[in-house]
């Protein structure tokens, strides 16, 4: 066994100082003595088992980006050295000092002077960093659930938006839950301070910071999964969480060095984002040159053709996916190159399918055929989803003559074998463009232009559609 050893993500509040400063006097009293500490881990070195008593206190001025050490900070650690108190490690404002004398003196013996001195050091900061991150992690939640209102048909399937949105909720728990648990300890430890009595411990919150590192770890794993489908797109994903960590390690570096220059924490702020600028600046040229030179490919594409073929000096893509409706249940051809493309989203909300049908390019004039099918698992979002397909077909009408203006109208659902069925106008012209409603499926259809619709016709489209 080697001479050092690591605790990782060790999920102690340096304010639960009880536990804290136990789990180290027991680790101590195992032969291993806490020399450093990160927001990731914290790094013990062999030694000769011994009972030490551990105290935690706090510094004011040895902020994250402050020049280090901090003023008056080598002070203060030799006035606790010759009280017998030795330091252990340190993490900014956090310094963790131990005593090998069990019934020694406690660092801060005046609870009023150690609460304002908790508050200033890291209760003030924590409490502003906690408010930025919760006001990101709202507007993320908020812009996702605003996108699925505002676009329901395109994201009630989607993945992605879905997992933006899950992304933020536990940190935003996580967040709200700190909040509110500092804001009650501190009041506690108000009333207590009054007394002189020694401060309480505000627990470490260890089984909700567990849950919300299974989710993200879930969410990575769902983000692999969403993708899976292209091999460019999950290397992609493995680059950006790559990206991440070297940019993570690196600006923390920098900032480290800055700090042993005495460089003014607001300074050092500054230059962090900057490089942070730089570097995601960096990542975006990267990226859009990789995608130009893979353009035309299926590196990328979560949906590889089937096979491609050149027309007038372009490459175009030939799909063979399975689709409910087909030109032939509708009309006998004489063709049988057909490309045939569904793209089918789904989630836990409902599901959209795309799907066409065309004729290679050259190959003469042959009918073509669209349609997209949305299924509701989540009944709030019908009439939403119902109402985008209109708002769609009626965009632009206010910017156009009335008699141009497309709507879609209600004709007899009875031949479709729909609840439903609205049919695009423009102006006085009906054109074959319909809206089919079920009571938990809709399907809008383009048909050919020049296609004057059977009853026969309409009662193989509405069963073709309907089907699961």
């Amino acid at each position: 066994m080697g001479n050092t050893k690591r605790e990782w993500i060790p999920l102690y509040n340096f304010l639960d100082r009880t536990k804290l400063t136990a789990h180290l006097a027991e680790m101590a009293a195992r032969g291993w003595l806490l020399t450093s500490i990160t927001p990731w881990s914290w790094r013990y070195r062999r030694t000769e088992p011994r009972k030490l008593k551990f105290a935690v206190t706090f510094f004011a001025g040895a902020g994250r980006f402050s020049p280090a050490p901090a003023p008056g900070l080598e002070t203060f650690r030799d006035y606790c050295a010759q009280a017998g108190w030795q330091l252990a490690a340190s993490l900014d404002q956090v310094q963790v000092f131990y005593n090998e004398d069990e019934h020694a003196i406690p660092l801060e013996t005046d609870s009023a002077l150690e609460l304002a001195n908790i508050h200033k050091s890291i209760g003030g900061p924590l409490r502003k960093s906690y408010l930025a991150l919760l006001l990101l992690s709202l507007f993320q939640v908020g812009f996702s659930l605003w996108q699925l209102v505002r676009d329901p048909v395109d994201n009630i399937g989607s993945s992605s938006s879905l997992l933006a949105a899950g992304a933020y909720l536990p940190l935003t728990v996580l967040i709200l839950w700190g909040l509110f648990s500092y804001r009650r300890w501190l009041r506690k430890a108000r009333a207590t301070a009054e007394t002189g009595a020694p401060l309480p411990d505000l627990p470490s919150a260890k089984w909700l910071s567990i849950l919300v590192m299974v989710w993200s770890a879930l969410l990575v794993l769902a983000s692999f999964a969403s993708v899976s489908r292209s091999a460019g797109m999950v290397l992609l994903l493995v680059g950006m969480l790559v990206f991440f960590t070297l940019a993570g390690f690196l600006t923390d570096l920098i900032r480290k060095y800055l700090q042993r220059l005495r460089c003014p924490a607001w300074g050092n702020f500054l230059v962090m984002i900057a490089v942070i600028l730089v570097l995601t600046a960096a990542a975006l040229a990267g990226l859009m040159a990789l995608v130009m030179d893979n353009a035309g490919t299926d590196w990328f594409a979560d949906h590889p053709a089937a096979e491609t073929y050149t027309y007038q000096g372009m490459t175009w893509s030939v799909y063979d996916d399975p689709i409910p409706l087909r030109i032939e249940d509708l009309a006998e051809v004489d063709y049988d190159r057909w490309s045939t493309e569904a793209r089918v989203d789904t989630s836990f909300l409902g599901s959209h399918g795309e799907y066409r049908q065309d004729a290679r390019l050259g190959e003469g004039q042959w009918p073509e055929l669209r349609y997209d099918i949305v299924t509701v698992k989540a009944p709030f979002l019908y009439d939403l989803c119902k109402q985008d397909f209109i708002d769609w077909v009626e965009r632009d009408n206010d910017q156009i003559p009335p008699e141009y203006r497309e709507e879609y109208r209600p004709v007899d659902p009875s031949p479709w074998g729909a609840e439903e069925v609205l049919q695009v106008s423009i102006g006085n012209e009906a054109v074959n463009q319909y809206l089919l409603c079920w009571s938990d499926r809709l399907a809008e259809v383009h048909l050919p232009w020049d296609w004057d619709l059977t009853v026969e016709q309409m009662a193989v489209i509405g069963e073709k559609l309907a089907a699961d």
